[in-house]
C-alpha cells in the first residue's frame, strides 16, 4: 500500500478583473469626483456671495450711520441763514454733527444722488470736500420730506421770511430692482428755530 506524504491539493484558479468590471468602476469613480467637485464649487460660489453681500451689508449700514448723524442733529432756519433745502435728488443742511468738522460746529453740509454707469451713488459734500458713501448697483433712489401732518414730501424749502420747521424726519429711498430700502432719519433737535441762551452764549445763531 503506497501513501503519500503530501496529499494533492486542488489548485483554485483566481480570476483578474474584467475590462467590464473596470469601467464600471472607472465611472462610479468619476461619478463620485464630479460630485465632490460640483459640491465644492457650490460652496466656494456660496461662500464668495456671503462674503460679497456682507462687505455690501457693512457698507450700507456705515453710510446709514453717517447719513443719520449728520440728519438729526439738524439746525432749523434762523435769521442770518437758510435752513434745510432739498428735492428728491440733494438736501443741504446745519448740522452740529458734521462728517469732518469738529462735533458742536454748525457746519453747511449737502447730501447727493447721482447716477453713473447705470449705478445709484449717495455722495456727501462739506466745503470743498466731496466723497462717495455707498453705491447701488442697477438701482434709482429719492429723498423725501416727513411734513408736520406726516406727510411725505419730494421737496423742502426754506425761505428768509418766518421760519420753517425742519421736517419730522428724512428718508433715503432705494429701490433695486424688486427690492425697496428706506433709510429713515427722525429729527432729534428742535424742529423750529428758537435760539436758546446756550446757543447765544456759544455762537450758535
Amino acid at each position: 500500500m503506497k501513501m503519500t506524504l503530501f496529499p494533492k491539493v486542488g489548485l483554485r484558479s483566481q480570476s483578474a478583473f474584467t475590462l467590464i468590471e473596470m469601467l464600471v468602476v472607472l465611472i462610479i469613480v468619476a461619478m463620485v469626483v464630479t460630485v465632490v467637485m460640483q459640491g465644492f464649487g457650490y460652496s466656494l460660489g456660496l461662500y464668495q456671495r456671503v462674503v460679497k453681500n456682507q462687505a455690501s451689508a457693512y457698507q450700507q449700514a456705515f453710510a446709514y450711520r453717517w447719513f443719520a448723524s449728520t440728519l438729526q442733529s439738524q439746525v432749523a432756519m434762523r435769521p442770518k441763514d437758510l435752513g434745510l433745502e432739498g428735492n428728491q435728488d440733494q438736501l443741504s443742511t446745519y448740522t452740529y454733527n458734521a462728517l469732518l468738522e469738529n462735533s458742536g460746529v454748525k457746519t453747511r453740509i449737502a447730501w447727493e444722488l447721482n447716477i453713473k454707469g447705470g449705478n445709484l451713488v449717495l455722495g456727501y459734500r462739506e466745503g470743498a470736500q466731496h466723497f462717495i458713501v455707498n453705491t447701488w448697483a442697477g438701482a434709482k433712489g429719492q429723498f423725501q420730506y416727513l411734513d408736520l401732518e406726516k406727510k411725505w414730501r419730494d421737496r423742502w424749502l426754506s425761505s428768509k421770511g418766518e421760519p420753517m420747521a425742519l421736517p419730522s424726519a428724512i428718508r433715503l429711498q432705494v429701490r433695486q430692482g424688486d427690492k425697496l430700502l428706506n433709510f429713515v432719519v427722525a429729527t432729534e433737535t428742535r424742529l423750529r428755530a428758537i435760539i436758546t441762551a446756550d446757543e447765544k452764549m456759544y455762537g450758535r445763531e
